[in-house]
Protein backbone atom coordinates (compact mmCIF):
# COMPACT_ATOMS: atom_id res chain seq x y z
CA UNK A 1 0.00 0.00 0.00
CA UNK A 2 1.29 3.46 -0.95
CA UNK A 3 -0.42 6.83 -0.82
CA UNK A 4 -0.34 9.14 -3.85
CA UNK A 5 2.80 10.97 -2.71
CA UNK A 6 4.97 7.96 -1.98
CA UNK A 7 4.39 7.09 1.69
CA UNK A 8 5.14 3.35 1.86
CA UNK A 9 5.25 0.92 4.83
CA UNK A 10 8.53 -0.97 5.33
CA UNK A 11 9.22 -4.40 6.77
CA UNK A 12 10.99 -2.86 9.80
CA UNK A 13 7.85 -1.07 11.00
CA UNK A 14 8.83 2.33 9.62
CA UNK A 15 7.15 4.27 6.81
CA UNK A 16 9.14 5.62 3.86
CA UNK A 17 8.41 9.18 2.72
CA UNK A 18 10.16 9.13 -0.64
CA UNK A 19 9.05 12.65 -1.60
CA UNK A 20 10.29 14.14 1.68
CA UNK A 21 13.41 11.95 1.95
CA UNK A 22 12.82 10.62 5.42
CA UNK A 23 11.65 7.52 7.28
CA UNK A 24 8.87 7.66 9.87
CA UNK A 25 8.29 5.74 13.09
CA UNK A 26 4.48 5.81 13.32
CA UNK A 27 2.93 6.88 16.57
CA UNK A 28 -0.67 7.98 16.19
CA UNK A 29 -3.12 10.06 14.25
CA UNK A 30 -1.87 13.46 15.50
CA UNK A 31 1.90 12.93 15.35
CA UNK A 32 4.47 10.28 14.55
CA UNK A 33 6.97 9.11 17.16
CA UNK A 34 10.04 10.21 15.22
CA UNK A 35 11.74 10.58 11.85
CA UNK A 36 15.17 9.86 10.39
CA UNK A 37 16.27 11.43 7.09
CA UNK A 38 17.34 9.28 4.16
CA UNK A 39 21.03 8.88 3.33
CA UNK A 40 22.35 12.10 1.86
CA UNK A 41 19.77 14.27 3.68
CA UNK A 42 19.58 15.99 7.05
CA UNK A 43 17.03 17.69 9.31
CA UNK A 44 17.05 21.49 9.57
CA UNK A 45 15.18 23.25 12.38
CA UNK A 46 13.91 26.81 11.94
CA UNK A 47 12.87 28.99 14.90
CA UNK A 48 10.50 31.87 14.22
CA UNK A 49 10.84 35.41 15.54
CA UNK A 50 8.14 36.31 16.40
CA UNK A 51 5.96 33.23 16.55
CA UNK A 52 3.25 32.74 13.93
CA UNK A 53 -0.41 32.01 14.82
CA UNK A 54 -1.32 28.50 13.69
CA UNK A 55 -3.75 29.85 11.08
CA UNK A 56 -0.82 31.52 9.29
CA UNK A 57 1.72 28.77 9.93
CA UNK A 58 0.81 26.49 7.03
CA UNK A 59 1.24 29.11 4.32
CA UNK A 60 4.49 30.18 6.01
CA UNK A 61 5.84 26.62 5.87
CA UNK A 62 4.80 26.25 2.22
CA UNK A 63 6.39 29.55 1.28
CA UNK A 64 9.66 28.82 3.02
CA UNK A 65 10.03 25.35 1.53
CA UNK A 66 9.21 26.65 -1.94
CA UNK A 67 11.82 29.40 -1.54
CA UNK A 68 14.57 26.84 -0.90
CA UNK A 69 13.43 24.41 -3.58
CA UNK A 70 12.06 21.71 -1.28
CA UNK A 71 8.66 19.98 -1.64
CA UNK A 72 6.14 20.45 1.14
CA UNK A 73 6.52 16.73 1.89
CA UNK A 74 9.99 17.60 3.27
CA UNK A 75 8.16 19.13 6.26
CA UNK A 76 8.81 16.75 9.18
CA UNK A 77 8.24 18.58 12.45
CA UNK A 78 6.23 21.38 14.05
CA UNK A 79 6.52 22.92 17.51
CA UNK A 80 3.46 24.67 18.90
CA UNK A 81 2.80 26.79 21.98
CA UNK A 82 -0.78 26.70 23.27
CA UNK A 83 -2.50 29.15 25.65
CA UNK A 84 -3.40 26.44 28.19
CA UNK A 85 -3.70 22.68 28.58
CA UNK A 86 -6.79 21.16 26.96
CA UNK A 87 -9.24 18.50 28.05
CA UNK A 88 -9.20 15.30 25.99
CA UNK A 89 -12.42 16.39 24.23
CA UNK A 90 -10.99 19.79 23.28
CA UNK A 91 -7.74 18.09 22.27
CA UNK A 92 -9.59 16.02 19.68
CA UNK A 93 -11.25 19.16 18.26
CA UNK A 94 -7.90 20.98 18.28
CA UNK A 95 -6.39 18.32 16.01
CA UNK A 96 -9.09 18.44 13.31
CA UNK A 97 -7.83 21.41 11.20
CA UNK A 98 -4.21 20.33 11.63
CA UNK A 99 -4.90 16.85 10.33
CA UNK A 100 -6.89 18.28 7.43
CA UNK A 101 -3.78 20.24 6.46
CA UNK A 102 -1.54 17.19 6.66
CA UNK A 103 -3.95 15.32 4.39
CA UNK A 104 -3.75 18.16 1.84
CA UNK A 105 0.02 17.80 1.96
CA UNK A 106 -0.21 13.98 1.71
CA UNK A 107 1.54 13.55 5.03
CA UNK A 108 -1.04 11.17 6.50
CA UNK A 109 -0.78 7.44 5.86
CA UNK A 110 -3.94 5.59 6.83
CA UNK A 111 -4.62 6.75 10.38
CA UNK A 112 -1.04 7.81 11.07
CA UNK A 113 0.60 11.22 10.93
CA UNK A 114 3.98 11.36 9.20
CA UNK A 115 5.11 14.52 11.04
CA UNK A 116 6.66 15.02 14.47
CA UNK A 117 4.92 17.50 16.76
CA UNK A 118 5.18 19.06 20.19
CA UNK A 119 2.51 21.17 21.88
CA UNK A 120 3.58 23.05 24.99
CA UNK A 121 1.48 25.07 27.44
CA UNK A 122 3.79 27.72 28.89
CA UNK A 123 3.17 28.53 32.55
CA UNK A 124 4.67 32.02 32.22
CA UNK A 125 3.54 34.47 29.50
CA UNK A 126 1.65 31.96 27.34
CA UNK A 127 0.59 33.12 23.87
CA UNK A 128 -2.93 34.47 23.41
CA UNK A 129 -3.52 31.98 20.61
CA UNK A 130 -1.95 28.71 19.52
CA UNK A 131 1.26 29.61 17.69
CA UNK A 132 4.08 27.92 15.81
CA UNK A 133 7.45 28.68 17.36
CA UNK A 134 9.54 26.37 15.15
CA UNK A 135 9.34 23.80 12.38
CA UNK A 136 11.69 21.29 10.78
CA UNK A 137 12.29 19.85 7.33
CA UNK A 138 14.79 17.81 5.36
CA UNK A 139 17.39 19.13 2.93
CA UNK A 140 20.34 17.57 1.08
CA UNK A 141 23.08 17.07 3.66
CA UNK A 142 25.91 19.58 3.77
CA UNK A 143 28.21 17.31 5.78
CA UNK A 144 28.36 13.85 7.30
CA UNK A 145 26.62 13.33 10.60
CA UNK A 146 23.51 11.94 12.22
CA UNK A 147 20.30 13.96 12.44
CA UNK A 148 16.83 12.96 13.56
CA UNK A 149 13.70 14.38 15.13
CA UNK A 150 11.29 13.08 17.79
CA UNK A 151 7.87 14.25 18.84
CA UNK A 152 7.57 15.62 22.35
CA UNK A 153 6.85 12.87 24.88
CA UNK A 154 4.40 13.71 27.67
CA UNK A 155 3.77 11.72 30.85
CA UNK A 156 0.79 10.09 29.15
CA UNK A 157 0.80 6.47 28.01
CA UNK A 158 -0.25 5.20 24.60
CA UNK A 159 -3.50 4.12 26.25
CA UNK A 160 -4.28 7.75 27.11
CA UNK A 161 -3.71 7.27 30.84
CA UNK A 162 -1.80 9.98 32.67
CA UNK A 163 1.11 8.74 34.75
CA UNK A 164 0.53 9.38 38.47
CA UNK A 165 -2.63 11.31 37.60
CA UNK A 166 -3.60 14.09 40.03
CA UNK A 167 -0.38 13.55 41.98
CA UNK A 168 2.41 16.14 41.91
CA UNK A 169 4.29 14.94 44.98
CA UNK A 170 8.09 14.63 44.67
CA UNK A 171 7.85 10.86 44.14
CA UNK A 172 5.12 11.24 41.53
CA UNK A 173 7.07 13.88 39.61
CA UNK A 174 10.11 11.60 39.58
CA UNK A 175 7.92 8.78 38.27
CA UNK A 176 6.49 11.03 35.54
CA UNK A 177 9.97 12.15 34.48
CA UNK A 178 11.29 8.58 34.44
CA UNK A 179 8.39 7.54 32.21
CA UNK A 180 9.26 10.20 29.62
CA UNK A 181 12.96 9.26 29.68
CA UNK A 182 12.18 5.58 29.20
CA UNK A 183 9.71 6.25 26.40
CA UNK A 184 12.12 8.51 24.52
CA UNK A 185 14.85 5.87 24.98
CA UNK A 186 12.54 3.27 23.43
CA UNK A 187 11.73 5.59 20.51
CA UNK A 188 15.42 6.26 19.86
CA UNK A 189 16.11 2.53 19.88
CA UNK A 190 13.34 1.85 17.37
CA UNK A 191 14.84 4.51 15.08
CA UNK A 192 18.29 2.94 15.39
CA UNK A 193 19.59 5.95 17.35
CA UNK A 194 20.67 6.69 20.92
CA UNK A 195 20.99 9.53 23.42
CA UNK A 196 24.64 9.84 22.39
CA UNK A 197 23.67 11.37 19.03
CA UNK A 198 21.30 13.97 20.49
CA UNK A 199 22.22 17.64 20.18
CA UNK A 200 19.37 19.00 22.29
CA UNK A 201 17.36 17.63 25.20
CA UNK A 202 14.53 19.81 26.52
CA UNK A 203 12.38 19.28 29.61
CA UNK A 204 9.06 20.97 30.37
CA UNK A 205 7.62 20.96 33.91
CA UNK A 206 6.27 23.26 36.63
CA UNK A 207 6.38 21.27 39.86
CA UNK A 208 9.77 20.40 41.32
CA UNK A 209 11.41 17.13 40.24
CA UNK A 210 13.85 16.13 43.00
CA UNK A 211 17.29 14.72 42.09
CA UNK A 212 16.78 15.62 38.44
CA UNK A 213 20.49 15.08 37.73
CA UNK A 214 20.80 11.92 39.80
CA UNK A 215 21.33 8.38 38.50
CA UNK A 216 17.60 7.58 38.68
CA UNK A 217 16.77 10.31 36.16
CA UNK A 218 18.94 12.30 33.74
CA UNK A 219 22.18 11.20 35.34
CA UNK A 220 21.45 7.80 33.82
CA UNK A 221 22.02 9.21 30.32
CA UNK A 222 25.75 9.50 30.90
CA UNK A 223 27.94 11.53 28.55
CA UNK A 224 25.12 13.16 26.51
CA UNK A 225 24.14 15.22 29.54
CA UNK A 226 27.44 17.12 29.13
CA UNK A 227 25.60 19.19 26.53
CA UNK A 228 23.12 20.30 29.14
CA UNK A 229 19.37 20.17 29.56
CA UNK A 230 17.12 22.99 28.38
CA UNK A 231 14.37 23.44 31.00
CA UNK A 232 11.12 25.36 30.55
CA UNK A 233 8.43 26.22 33.08
CA UNK A 234 5.62 24.64 31.11
CA UNK A 235 3.31 21.66 30.82
CA UNK A 236 2.14 19.16 28.18
CA UNK A 237 -0.99 20.19 26.24
CA UNK A 238 -3.38 17.80 28.03
CA UNK A 239 -4.97 18.67 31.39
CA UNK A 240 -3.34 16.51 34.05
CA UNK A 241 -0.01 16.13 32.29
CA UNK A 242 2.94 17.61 34.16
CA UNK A 243 6.13 16.56 32.32
CA UNK A 244 7.16 16.58 28.67
CA UNK A 245 10.53 15.67 27.17
CA UNK A 246 12.03 16.44 23.77
CA UNK A 247 15.16 15.09 22.11
CA UNK A 248 16.63 15.72 18.67
CA UNK A 249 19.85 15.69 16.66
CA UNK A 250 20.13 18.69 14.35
CA UNK A 251 23.28 20.37 12.98
CA UNK A 252 21.59 23.33 11.28
CA UNK A 253 19.30 25.57 13.33
CA UNK A 254 17.99 28.76 11.76
CA UNK A 255 16.31 31.86 13.16
CA UNK A 256 13.79 33.30 10.70
CA UNK A 257 12.23 36.74 11.03
CA UNK A 258 8.49 36.64 10.34
CA UNK A 259 7.60 40.34 10.40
Amino acid sequence: MTNDRGITPRSDGLFENSSGAYKILPGGVAYCSGIVPDKGFEVVRAELQPWVPIEQAYSFIEGHLKSIGRPVQAFCGIELRVPEPLSFDKWSSFNVPYLEQLRKWNLIFGNYSCVCRSNIALDVHPPATTSMCAFSYTVPATAKGTTFLLSGQADIGSDGRIVAESDTSPAAMQRRARFTIDTVSDTLNKLGQSWTETTRIALFHVHDIPDLWGPALFGSLGEPIQRGLLVYRARPPIVGGEVELEARAVRQELSIATW
